[in-house]
């Protein structure tokens, strides 16, 4: 028998280096004489001994976690008028879904990463899809003052701040094939174009609309203020809405409407036709909330709903505001915008936590409120809540087909939009929870926006549902302008009854919460909320590491690969430890030698030993430091002994 010791290097620091030709996990050593072996020799590990760096493990088995926030769920009473449970969860007597967070781990991929490494990337992987919470979300590493690790702290806040930040762009927002106007970002103003098909003034035959992008509307009192002037002047039906974007028009029926694919202006129960909103009804594009000037010169406001019929589709319905107690029209039937009596210049809307409401201005005078939520008012008199569904609202302004002029125009002179570095609702999670969810998905596969689905077609959104529990109360998530939305924050880590669906979740150990779910109860002064670990999680590697030979003739079957490989030994990390501050020395010793064939009918002259250390999947196991030493065995079948020769 011949004894080869291989190293990476001459000292035993245990400092975290680059990866080269001498890392801890792959390293070569070249010799300056060959080494011979004897035909049909074998090799076996004799000893090991390495440093596993304190890193943390990840893998896609690890690397999901869920964020909810929306009202506490043990708030929501589930109880119909007469007390009778509905078998309807809490959660679904919000407006609020479980949002999937993922460490992006490839699948059959493992990640080694420094506790500074798996903070950063918690948090570059964070999906804030609330416009007040997007960029608010921390990850920070906890010390004491001896530098021993202690966990993670958890940060979510809210920018309650109201801001003035004016769409920096638009979109087209009913079909590629139609007109859509023509938006200026510098002064507001929209403005009909002339009709595609012959270019001539007076024949408008579909209607032009835009949403508006850039920034999303704050919904900590945001407002939004456009001057109807020019268009009401003319007689024009125009509409002046908020919405969601519908990023993908490709899964929708005609594959060309920008609207959510379950949203069916034909259903039975819509009323588009009797709220008579524009020429040949070509008022039916999509938006969540909308206020109009119909056909015939009244005031219209509609939102998009739940069917009702058990389609799980949303439709129109209009919205009510005369029969609301609170709003200045209150008691007449639609208002005549043809006569304008108030005389009103414009429309504003301002959104407080879940609260849409809407007031008509006229130039220096107070606003006048035309609907807002009030307890106790017909349900069909206000706007639904707004849902997980439609976090973030965009302008959508509309300019109908009839009207001489060919510059009829709306001006858009106040937008509170959030100041978000990489906000773009047409890029795959850089907006809303639906515009992202309408990106992930296809004609084939609509698991991603069918979930957007189930939340739109809640019963509490159906204006006709007017019984308990699906009478929304709306004050427990309304707050003041410029206060924070009084919703709860909760992780969850383990999947959850209560927030389904969260299957797959995986991070309480990873994330300090050994043996916990839901992570509700946090620190600090509301907005600012802090869930700190409770332990520390582990650092120590719990996948098993094994050691490669490359460049002879030894094989095994790796069952986990389904191939050949050239692996020794497995190195269990539970043998032989001492323990270094954030580190571990191991020291291995099989108790018997496994001889492996290298399978060589003639000498072998070898001049260089490269050495890997993997996981069960072929991957550097990259959590190893410092300095690796292997300690080979060779001999010939018989037991004969290997010697040197000089190179010639």
């Amino acid at each position: 028998m011949s004894l080869v010791i291989a190293t990476n290097k001459d000292q035993d620091n245990t400092f975290r280096q680059e990866e080269s030709i001498y890392s801890a996990w792959s390293f070569k050593n070249s010799l300056s004489s060959t080494y011979n072996i004897p035909a049909d020799s074998q090799v076996a590990l004799q000893s090991v001994k390495v440093n596993l760096d304190g890193r943390l493990t990840i893998s896609a088995n690890n690397s999901w976690w869920y964020d909810y926030f929306g009202e506490d769920l043990d708030t929501v009473d589930g109880n119909d008028k007469d007390g009778n449970d509905t078998d309807t969860t809490q959660l679904e007597l919000t407006t609020s879904y479980p949002i999937l967070q993922d460490l992006n781990v490839p699948r059959g991929s493992f990640l080694e990463l420094s506790t500074e490494e798996f903070s950063d990337r918690v948090e570059d992987n964070h999906r804030c899809y609330h416009p007040n919470l997007m960029d608010k979300f921390t990850c920070d590493v906890q010390r004491n003052a001896g530098l021993d690790f202690l966990g993670y702290e958890f940060g979510y806040d809210q920018e309650t701040t109201t801001q003035s930040t004016m769409p920096t762009g638009s979109q087209a927002f009913f079909k590629d094939s139609f007109q859509r106007g023509v938006y200026d970002t510098a002064s507001g103003v929209f403005t009909r174009t002339l009709d595609l098909y012959n270019g001539t003034a007076g024949a408008y035959p579909d209607p032009c609309v835009r949403i508006l992008t850039g920034t999303p509307l704050s919904l900590c009192g945001g407002k939004m203020k456009v001057n109807f002037d020019n268009a009401n002047a003319s007689g024009v039906p125009w509409g002046i809405g908020l919405s969601r974007d519908c990023p993908n028009p490709y899964i929708t029926e005609d594959n060309e409407t920008f609207a959510p694919y379950y949203f069916n202006i034909l259903n039975g129960n819509d009323e588009s036709e009797d709220m008579n909103c524009g020429t040949n009804n070509n008022a039916d594009y999509f938006e969540d909330f909308g206020v109009h000037r119909n056909a015939s010169g009244e005031l219209v406001l509609r939102h998009a709903v739940p069917s009702g019929d058990g389609d799980e589709e949303l439709i129109y319905r209009e919205v009510k505001y005369w029969t609301n107690t609170s709003s200045a029209l209150k008691g007449g039937g639609r208002y005549d915008l043809g006569g304008n009596a108030n005389g009103y210049d414009g429309i504003a809307f301002t959104c407080i936590g879940e609260d849409v409401q809407v007031y008509g201005f006229q130039t220096g005078k107070p606003d006048e409120l035309i609907t807002k939520f009030v307890d106790g008012q017909p349900k069909d008199s206000y706007f639904k809540p707004i849902t997980q569904t439609c976090w973030c609202l965009h302008p959508v302004l509309f300019v109908g087909g009839i009207g001489a002029a060919a510059n009829n125009n709306m001006t858009l002179t106040n937008f509170s939009g959030m100041s978000l570095d990489d906000y773009n609702s047409r890029v795959l999670n850089k907006g809303g929870w639906f515009e992202t969810a309408s990106l992930l998905s296809n004609l084939a596969n609509f698991n991603a926006i069918n979930r957007c689905r189930q939340v739109d077609n809640r019963r509490i959104l159906d204006p006709t549902e007017t019984l308990a529990p699906f009478d929304y109360d709306i004050n427990n998530t309304l707050t003041a302008i410029g206060s924070a939305i009084d919703n709860k924050y909760v992780m969850i880590l383990k999947p959850s009854i209560d927030y389904e669906p969260t299957w797959g979740a995986s991070c309480s150990d990873l994330f300090g919460f050994p043996g916990r779910s839901v992570v509700i109860d946090g620190t600090g002064t509301f907005p600012a909320i802090k869930f700190v670990s409770d332990n520390a999680p582990s650092l120590n590697s719990m996948l098993s590491v094994f050691v490669r030979l490359n460049g002879f003739g030894q094989q095994v079957m790796n069952a986990r690969t389904g191939n050949k490989s050239t692996i020794l030994s497995h190195l269990p990390t539970a043998d032989s430890r001492m323990t270094t501050g954030s580190s571990q020395r191991i020291f291995y010793e099989p108790k018997n030698l496994i001889w492996l064939d290298l399978k060589n009918p003639y000498d072998m002259k070898v001049s260089e030993f490269n050495i890997d250390f993997v996981y069960s999947n072929e991957q550097y196991a990259k959590i190893l430091q410092g300095q690796s030493i292997v300690v080979l065995y060779f001999r010939t079948k018989d037991g004969g002994e290997i010697g040197m020769k000089v190179m010639e």
